[in-house]
C-alpha cells in the first residue's frame, strides 16, 4: 500500500518554520530591589541636559526595558574588549519617587510606560498638523507629551564601564535614542562614547 507522502511533508514543515522562528524573550519581571547609587549615578549621566530649556516636563517610564544583550551590543559591537558581567534579561527595575532627587533634574516625573504612549500616539507632531496647529506648535506638543524609557545597565566586571540604552518618543516620526558606553574617571561616571543611534 502507497502511503501519501502528505502528512511527512506537513510534519517536516512545521518542524523548519518552528526551527526558524526567533525565540521568544521571557517575559520582563519587575525586580523587587531598589536600584542602587551607582545605577542612579549611570541614569543621571545620560539623563543630564535631557531637552532642557522650554520643556516644561521630562515623562519618564517608571520601569526600565531590557538591554539588547545580541547583535550590536555583542561583543563585536558596543562591549568589544570590555568583560562584561552576565547579563540578566529578565529583569528590570522601577524607578521610585524618591530616585527623583537622585537624576539630577526637577523636570522628570515618572509615567506608566503604555499610559503614555497613548498620549504620545494622541499628541503626534503629524496629527496636530491635521488638526490646523502650526509645524513649530505640533512639534512642540509632541515633546511636551513624549515619553523617555531607559534600559537595564550592564556593567563591565571591574564596574569602571557601563553600556545602557535610551529612547525618547513624541510620535511615529518623531523620536531618538541610542546607546551609550559610560567610563568612571576618578570616581565620577562620564559619556564615553555612543555606539548605537536611531532618529525616526
Amino acid at each position: 500500500m502507497h502511503k501519501s507522502p502528505l502528512p511527512i511533508a506537513l510534519v517536516l514543515v512545521t518542524f523548519l518554520c518552528a526551527a526558524s522562528a526567533p525565540a521568544q524573550r521571557p517575559k520582563a519581571r519587575v525586580s523587587p530591589a531598589p536600584l542602587s547609587a551607582e545605577q542612579l549615578a549611570v541614569y543621571r549621566v545620560v539623563l543630564h541636559g535631557w531637552m532642557e530649556g522650554d520643556v516644561p516636563t521630562i515623562n519618564l517610564a517608571d520601569k526600565t526595558i531590557q538591554l539588547e544583550t545580541e547583535g550590536p551590543i555583542s561583543d563585536e559591537g558596543c562591549a568589544k574588549g570590555l568583560e562584561m558581567e552576565p547579563a540578566s534579561p529578565s529583569i528590570v527595575h522601577r524607578f521610585r519617587a524618591e530616585d527623583l532627587a537622585h537624576l539630577g533634574s526637577d523636570k522628570i516625573v515618572l509615567v506608566d510606560e503604555d499610559r503614555q504612549s497613548k498620549e504620545v500616539a494622541e499628541n503626534d507632531p503629524e496629527r496636530g498638523i491635521g488638526r490646523g496647529k502650526s509645524i513649530d506648535d505640533a512639534v512642540r506638543n509632541g515633546f511636551n507629551h513624549g515619553l523617555v524609557t531607559l534600559s537595564e545597565i550592564q556593567f563591565d566586571k571591574a564596574h569602571n564601564h557601563a553600556i545602557v540604552a535610551y529612547g525618547f518618543r513624541c510620535g511615529g516620526l518623531c523620536g531618538n535614542g541610542g546607546t551609550w558606553i559610560l567610563e568612571k574617571q576618578d570616581g565620577v561616571w562620564v559619556r564615553k562614547s555612543r555606539c548605537q543611534e536611531w532618529i525616526s
